[in-house]
């Protein structure tokens, strides 16, 4: 439960900094911002003693929302939240054991709700926009 909550108030501060600085950072820099960030930490993890195959996987799958990010910025913006909620998708993967790369236990439910959170955010912002 502690990992949820963690997850509530993070996403607020995040939307509260996004709103906040909105006039300097726009939506689509900040969400394409978060998807890579977000998409390099299992990368992080896969690099403490795990296997090089899980390494290589969580490269791979980093560099596909690399990819999902930088042409949501350039060309399709709504592909920037459907790619947070899809890195939430990937969260679950991993909390159901889909990856062998070892994480903390509390990690993917966290992850999981940040991205859920994040994600529909981004998602009305830019349902909002003509």
């Amino acid at each position: 439960m502690i990992e949820i909550t963690a997850a509530l108030i993070s996403a607020g501060f995040l939307i509260a900094l996004s709103q906040g600085f909105k006039k300097y950072i726009p939506h689509r820099l900040a969400a394409s911002t978060i998807l890579i960030a977000i998409a390099f930490i299992y990368v992080g993890f896969a690099l403490q003693g795990n296997t090089a195959s899980s390494a290589t996987m969580e490269i791979i799958a980093a560099v596909v929302f690399y990819i999902i990010a930088v042409t949501g910025y350039l060309k399709y913006e709504k592909l920037l939240p459907a790619g947070i909620i899809l890195h939430g998708v990937w969260d679950i993967a991993h909390h159901l054991g889909f990856s062998e790369t070892r994480i903390p236990d509390y990690y993917p439910v966290f992850c999981l709700s940040i991205d859920f959170v994040i994600g529909i955010y981004f998602w009305i912002i830019f349902s909002r926009r003509k």
